[in-house]
Order: structure tokens, then sequence, then C-alpha cells
């Protein structure tokens, strides 16, 4: 992607890079999508069990998924400057870190199926929450690879070829599903379990293309020779990564743990809650594809000392991210029945019931993704800057401090709606929005360094 000098940090320039990125968050909500409602259509207890059994295994791998990802900053800033070795280098940082991950994660699925039988979300449920949990976080460490193989791209601005091989990877998985769940095709009908599978082959399939892809590129950037662990990058990669990394692991765990507790209301609330969160990534993973795009241009131009470009950046993320964010919110607020209706039929067994709990939640969504949206333009901005111990000590306190206390509170304590429960999510949304936006106005983040030169 190249640009001329009067375009950079403009909305074309960020567009080009970022479209890419958003077609690819777009295709995973998609995926997602589909899955849930083919599990919906399949039982409501697959439905009700996917959300939490899903949600958890990302949980596990999100610390990780955020270290490995981090990769991309430190392509993206000595690509820069045109130091290709140590992008090489960095790229193999990044592999070995995704690596050792995935070891730490396998060793991890005991105590996963112990929580999910700790919050018992059913009898019906939980067994089928054990299955789905169990081999995603087996295979999770395929999406950590991923994520390490796609920065040697998208960190050099190739942001298109991570979208075709995501297009690939999502595609092979939503027509596995509907084999493996329903049993079409000659294949099992496992339902949950085939979701599952599904998945994995997805992953693994996306992995197999980046690494035929890196392969002819390994002798412009010598990737045979700089092969191995490399101890500068791989120490600043640490230093930088894991708290982005621990950061993102503090959001979806009090995410998840917020789920788990909702499931305690009652089955009904449950399930229309899960609907909602179906639908919240409509709007989360498209603009979270922008703010790659943002933190890949921040990296690149802070690389170079170029904070008033930056800055630019920031201001056309505004633009368009808003201009989206705006759109979905309103179709949520003034069409809630056509997206519920998408999940339960009419006339299916408790569907009034969900249908009357998920009505208002749907247009309470509204104002979390525009909250949403400023948390993930102004967050990810300051962790291409490299401003991510901030960023980590904000989590902390806003998933510790606000989130999970409080949703305790409300579903344990007090007995509440599900509706005051997103409220109170909602309410989280904003703040952990307002302390990115204050931070990056401080403009602290200029002068921070994260490559070695």
């Amino acid at each position: 992607m190249s640009v001329q000098k009067s375009q950079q940090g403009s909305v074309k320039e960020l567009w080009l890079l970022s479209y890419p990125l958003i077609v690819t968050m777009g295709a995973q909500v998609v995926m997602q999508f589909v899955d849930r409602m083919f599990l919906a259509w399949y039982s409501h207890e697959a439905l009700a069990a996917c959300v939490p059994g899903g949600i958890l295994a990302l949980t596990f791998g999100s610390l990780f998924a955020g270290l490995a990802g981090y990769t991309s900053v430190f392509i993206a800033q000595y690509h820069a400057r045109k130091k290709y070795a140590s992008v090489s280098i960095s790229l193999w940082q990044g592999i070995l870190l995704a690596l050792f991950s995935w070891g730490i994660l396998v060793t991890l699925t005991p105590l996963g199926n112990e929580l999910i039988r700790f919050f018992d979300h059913g009898a019906q449920v939980v067994p089928l929450e054990i299955k789905y949990f169990t081999i995603l976080n087996l295979f999770s460490g395929l999406a950590i690879l991923n994520n390490a193989l796609a920065s040697f791209f998208s960190g050099r601005g190739k942001t298109k070829i991570p979208m075709w091989v995501a297009l690939i990877g999502n595609v092979s998985n939503i027509v596995v599903n509907y084999g493996l769940i329903f049993g079409k095709w000659g294949l099992p009908q496992w339902g949950i379990v085939g979701a599952a599978w599904a998945t994995v082959i997805g992953g693994a399939s996306m992995s197999v293309c980046f690494g035929l892809l890196i392969l002819r590129a390994r002798k412009k950037y010598k990737l045979g020779k700089l092969a191995g662990f490399y101890r500068p990058i791989f120490v600043r990669m640490l230093r930088y990564g894991v708290p982005n990394g621990f950061g993102f692991l503090m959001d979806v765990m009090s995410f998840t743990l917020f789920t788990f507790m909702v499931g305690h209301i009652d089955v009904i609330s449950l399930q229309a809650s899960n609907i909602v969160m179906s639908m919240q990534p409509v709007v989360f993973m498209v603009i979270l594809g922008l703010g790659m795009g943002i933190q890949i241009l921040i990296s690149r131009y802070q690389g170079i000392n170029r904070a008033d470009l930056s800055l630019r950046v920031v201001k056309s993320a505004c633009k368009l991210g808003y201009a989206y964010a705006g759109v979905v919110a309103a179709a949520f607020f003034c069409f809630p029945e056509f997206f519920i209706h998408l999940f339960i039929t009419p006339g299916s067994p408790d569907s009034a019931l969900i249908t009357a709990k998920a009505l208002p939640l749907v247009r309470l969504v509204s104002f979390f993704v525009l909250g949403d949206a400023t948390y993930l333009i102004f967050g990810e901005a300051l962790r291409g800057a490299g401003d991510t111990h901030f960023y980590m000590r904000v989590m902390i306190f806003c998933a510790w401090g606000l989130l999970t206390p409080g949703t305790w509170m409300l579903v344990y304590q007090m007995h509440s709606s599900i509706f005051a429960v997103w409220s109170w999510l909602t309410l989280y949304a904003w703040v952990t929005a307002l302390f990115m936006l204050v931070r990056f106005l401080q403009g602290k983040w200029k002068k921070i360094r994260v490559t070695i030169s």
C-alpha cells in the first residue's frame, strides 16, 4: 500500500490499510453469527452452551493473543525504518511466543472445566459447555500462532493477505460447521462438538496458508538465516506485549465472568443475553479491524518520530468509526425485533419469553456500541504508540473495580433484572472509553519508543 505524502494519516490511507482488516473481522463476525445460528437451530441448549464455553476459551487465550499480536507493532516500526533483518527477527520471536503460549494453554484445560462446573448453568447445558470449551482450548494455540504469522503481512501494510487467508479459513469453518452440526454430506451429526471441530479445521487451514505465503518471502527477508531466539527484541516484545495482552485478558476475563454470572438469573435471561452478545460483535469486530489499522499506522509513524501524523490518523479514525457505529446503533434501536428473530423463530418453545427479555436489551446495546467504538479507537491508538502499561492499569481497575464486583452485587445480592445488569455493562464500556480518550488527549504516548534503534 502506498499513498502520497500529503495523504499520510488521512481517511484514505487509513481506509486503504484498514478495509481488508475490517473485512477480516467482518468475516469472523459472520462466521460466529452463522455458527451460533446453526446451534440455535440445532437446540436452545447448544446456543446457551456455546457462548459461555467459547468466551471462556477466548479468555484463556487472550493474554497470549495480545502478546503474539503485538508482533505487528514491532514489524511496522522496523519496516518503516527499512530495518528488514529486524522485521524477520521480530516475526520469529512472535512465533516462539505463540508456540510457548500454546503449551501453557493446553495445561489449563482441566481448570476451565472446573470453572464451568462451578458456575453450573444447568444439567443439560454444563456437559455441552465442557465439550465445546475443551476442544477449543486444546487447539486455541492455532489462533495465537495465526496472530503472529499475520503480523508479518499486516505490519508491512499488506493487509489484503491476512484478509484472503481469513476468508479461506472462515468459509471452511462455515461449510464444515453445517456438515458436522447437522450430519450432512455423510458427516457425523455432532451438534456443538461438530461446531468446535469446525473452528479447529478453519484455524488450521489459515496456519497452512500463512506458512506457504511466508515461505515465498524467505529469500528477501533471510528468514532461514535469522530463525531462532534473539534476546534484545524478545525482551522488548515481552516488555510491551505482556501489558498489552494482560490488559486484554482483564477485559475478556471480566466479560467472561459477566456472562457466567448472568446465567444465574434464569435460563430465559441467559438465552436473551446470549442473543445480544451474539449481535454485539457486529460493531466490536468491525471497529476492531479499524483499530488494528490505527495501531499499525501509529506504530509506523511513531517509528519515524512523526506524532503529528499519528494525530491525523486518529482524527481520520473518528470519522470512519463513529459513522459505522452510529448506523448500527440506530439499526439496533429502531429494528430490534428483526435481529432477535434471526436467532429465535416465532412460535418455538419459550420464544415469546425470550423475545420479551431481549427486546429492551437490543435497544440498550445501541448505547453500548458507541462507548465500545470510543474505547477501541483511542485504546488501539495508545497501544500502537506503546502506552500498554497505562492500558493494562485501566483495564485492571475497570474490570475488577467496576464491572465484576458491580455485576456480582446486582446478580447475587440485589437479584436484579437482566436489563439492570446490561445497563451496568454499558456504564463500564463508557467509563473505559473516557479513560482512553483522556489519556490520548494528554499526549504522553508521543514520547514512548517501543523498538530499539
